[in-house]
């Protein structure tokens, strides 16, 4: 018998009571407001989960490695990398993602042995397995489940590692591959043959591989991983493009979307997407590397964290490590009806096989069905998948007819039949093996995909809800894995609860007004997007929606879910104000918190959107409600990102051994004692602090000893790494760049973009003064005690926290009397 994964992947009961009014989690909380619908948080009974998973039959001294999710009849089945020098490539199985089942080998076949990356795709009852058996080239096997066994099907193909499939909605197929200048991408005539590539601009400095591609809203997305293996800034980043797998990629701000450098959780990446249980959702799932093998290199571990979209814009609701998440949402109604019908579920009648229960009016509806081996359909064969079904007069339904290769999408109103759009199928379709046709119903469209192609998109005056199932005439189908889910067009994001730290986006307020929204006077304009709430919603010109507070009164809430309890500062992006802005923050209907967004704030002057500080709240740890209301001014807000605080000290804090956090190259302490020199033949790097600084001013004294000696200061900085196989300049933060003859300001996000340049004048051999001064968005540099600031730079898009940091650039610059000392704020 299989045995289902366990171990400490964290799969556990929520210990989170209902939010009821009666139920208060936080100390002093008063009752709801009388107008509001109350929000009910994670059952006591829910299923939660904990990253990083262990699973039954990891390969030993090696885990997860490279994972690959496919979903298939409504099961996941995960694919990771072999050890080296081990034939056979694994695969584990599961319902929701989050309890696992091995599965056994699904090859032994020797080309396997040390596969790297295997990524299986399915089509018309073939599953074809891509892998690059040690790095070298790549192999197509094929089997007609799953579970294998496959078989080798082609020489090699050569190609770097780590190669992907993508299936368009035409039905044709395109591969990508790791490259030294960007991910490669190819056409592929057929699943066993790779056309000559072209280089993306999906790169990252550096060696760049792990990538996928899927699509959204007719957009594609991929994501794609860079830096060393082994490097602890492994990590993950998407593009954007609206011309196809070949186009021209747009690279967000807000990459990257997955990094951790924590000794405990580190070495983020080669991560893939899969789409959630409830048909609406998608989910990350990458590995983090811990310890060390036998042969030395790390040992990996496998992770999965939500995603969400806010228009364009891809957000992962993570990276979180050891810290409870909800399992993903199940459909409404599900089932596998080959293995039996159940009469409290469905209701089954000579031509027909409905569902009892009727979808919302936006839903999203799976069907996967299959005609019997040896029953060849003729021209009246066709099978409907129901939807909006009230009786047999009044329904719609996507036919499909096996012998024409046609798909049809047709409304029944009082027993009167209307064609609205029909689809050609590839020709080589075998209707005898399993094709899934999934519907989902929007506001007033309807789009129809089959085997993951979209291939039908309508607007419908049809019932927006109603019963889902089956008609079938002049053949027996046999019917499979059937669902739907009351969730369309992602606003399954809405009711997800977003991790802190970290960011939610606006537009992710709770569904239901009084409940997660309330506007003073409802916009009767036309909003980009939730178009029936009556909330005023936007368009940005990066692609992402943003939410307009208009009104004295208007609120917004959203699901959290805290890591841990203590002060959170928040991050506001917003469009500059015409007047200042204030807004109150409350949690689980708390007392409130009131901020202020000065319209004066200089983050504004170049730029019509910033992000920036406004102010701090107490959080407890756990699941929560956070309320956002408007209690002066107007604001257009597009997301807010809330980060952990350290406890402020009173006084200055001098930095000494025991305050470094991270130290790389050949940093030695001074021979006069107090500080640090460089190695002068390394780049060396010494981190100190806490990553949870906020505003804070860093003093010290710089020595350089030569005018060609090169060092300088980081401030805010976070999520440092050093590998000598990866990109430069691998953190986050700022930092303050100090020859003989020049101060410079360059901001850091695993690449550097000089923000300003300054002449200044350091004679070597005698000591400078530097002082940074962080506060907010606004970084000061002082030199040479001059009271006036050398550098004035306000970020519009900052980094609000983070730790100190010294850099000696292959020179023998020394710094001493470091000090950090915090700004007063408004805890």
């Amino acid at each position: 018998m299989k045995k289902a994964a366990r171990g400490n992947f964290g799969l556990k009961k929520a210990a989170v009571a209902l939010a009821a009014a009666s139920v208060m989690l936080t100390a002093g909380a008063c009752r709801p407001e009388p107008d509001e619908i109350e929000v009910i948080l994670l059952e006591e009974d829910a299923k939660v989960y904990t990253n990083s998973f262990k699973l039954e039959q990891e390969w030993e001294d090696y885990g997860i490695g490279d994972p690959f999710i496919m979903r298939h009849n409504g099961r996941y089945y995960l694919y990771c990398s072999t050890k080296d020098w081990r034939p056979g490539i694994k695969a584990w199985s599961s319902d929701n993602l989050v309890d696992w089942q091995y599965e056994g080998l699904v090859t032994e076949d020797p080309i396997s042995t040390g596969a790297y990356a295997p990524e299986v795709f399915y089509w018309n009852g073939s599953f074809y397995l891509y892998t690059s058996p040690a790095g070298q080239g790549h192999y197509v096997l094929q089997s007609d489940s799953p579970t294998g066994p496959f078989e080798v099907k082609t020489g090699n193909l050569g190609n770097s590692i780590d190669g992907s499939v993508f299936i368009d909605d035409d039905g044709k197929w395109y591969f990508t591959n790791a490259g030294t200048q960007g991910i490669v991408a190819h056409e592929m005539p057929d699943p066993l043959t790779i056309d000559i590539g072209v280089t993306t601009n999906a790169f990252l400095s550096h060696w760049t591989e792990g990538s996928m591609i899927w699509k959204r809203n007719g957009l594609y997305y991929m994501t794609y991983t860079g830096n060393h293996v082994f490097s602890n800034g492994y990590r993950v980043n998407y593009a954007v493009s609206k011309d196809g797998p070949f186009g021209d990629y747009a690279i967000p701000a807000n990459n990257p979307v997955i990094l951790n450098v924590d000794e405990e959780f580190k070495g983020l990446g080669h991560s893939s997407t899969v789409l959630g249980p409830d048909m609406d959702s998608y989910y990350m799932t990458y590995h983090n590397l811990v310890g060390r093998s036998v042969e030395g290199p790390p040992v990996r571990e496998l992770n999965i964290d939500r995603l969400a979209y806010n228009g364009d814009k891809l957000v992962v609701l993570g990276p979180t490590h050891d810290h409870n998440q909800p399992a993903p949402a199940m459909p409404a109604l599900y089932g596998r009806l080959s293995d039996g019908v159940d009469p409290k579920e469905w209701e089954q009648s000579d031509h027909a096989l409905l569902s009892i229960a009727p979808t919302a009016a936006a839903f999203i509806a799976e069907y996967n069905l299959r005609y019997p081996e040896g029953e060849k359909p003729d021209a009246a064969t066709a099978v409907s998948a129901v939807f909006g079904y009230r009786d047999d007069g009044n329904y719609s339904a996507v036919r499909l007819r096996p012998a024409s290769h046609k798909l049809e999408l047709i409304e029944r109103k009082d027993g009167a039949e209307t064609a609205i759009a029909d689809a050609t199928l590839p020709e080589q379709f075998d209707y005898a093996k399993l094709h899934a046709i999934r519907v989902e119903r929007r506001d007033s469209s309807v789009l129809v995909f089959f085997d993951g192609m979209k291939k039908l998109e309508a607007e419908t005056s049809g019932a927006a809800g109603g019963r889902i199932g089956y008609i079938a005439g002049g053949a027996s189908p046999v019917y499979e894995y059937t669902a739907f889910a009351n969730d369309a067009d992602g606003s399954s994001d809405f009711e997800a609860y977003k991790p802190l730290p970290g960011t939610i986006e606006a537009v992710h307020y709770l569904k239901e007004a009084e409940r997660g929204f309330h506007m003073e006077q409802p916009s009767a304009d036309g909003a980009a997007y939730r178009v029936n709430d009556g909330v005023p919603i936007a368009r940005t010109v990066a692609g992402s929606y943003s939410v307009s507070l208009q009104n004295e009164g208007d609120w917004l809430k959203y699901k959290v879910n805290a890591k841990t309890e203590g002060d959170y500062g928040i991050g506001v992006a917003l469009r500059k104000p015409d007047d200042d802005v204030v807004l109150e923050w409350s949690v689980d209907g708390g007392k409130a918190e009131k901020t202020t967004i000065r319209a004066d704030d200089p983050a504004f002057a170049e730029a019509g959107w910033a992000k920036v500080r406004a102010g701090t709240l107490k959080m407890p740890a756990g699941f929560h409600e956070l309320k956002v209301k408007l209690a002066k001014g107007a604001s257009e807000l597009e997301s807010f990102e809330l980060f952990e605080l350290a406890e402020k000290s009173a006084k200055a804090i001098s930095l000494d051994e025991a305050s470094i956090r991270n130290k790389f190259g050949l940093f030695s302490e001074s021979d006069e004692g107090g500080g640090y020199s460089g190695s002068g033949i390394d780049d060396d790097r010494l981190f100190l602090g806490d990553d949870r600084w906020d505003d804070y001013e860093f003093a010290v004294q710089v020595k350089l000893e030569s005018d060609t000696d090169a060092g300088g200061l980081f401030v805010r900085e976070t999520n440092e790494s050093y590998h000598p196989d990866q990109v430069m300049d691998a953190a986050m933060g700022y930092y303050i760049g100090v020859t003989s003859s020049q101060v410079t300001l360059s901001r850091l996000n695993y690449d550097s973009i000089l923000l300003a340049s300054e002449t200044a004048q350091f004679e070597p051999g005698e000591e400078h003064p530097i002082k940074v001064v962080a506060q907010g968005g606004r970084i000061r540099v002082y030199v040479n005690g001059e009271k006036d600031a050398l550098i004035d730079y306000t970020d519009p898009n900052p980094f609000l926290y983070g730790k100190v940091g010294i850099r000696s650039e292959r020179s023998s610059v020394s710094f001493h009397q470091m000090t950090v000392k915090p700004l007063p704020g408004d805890r």
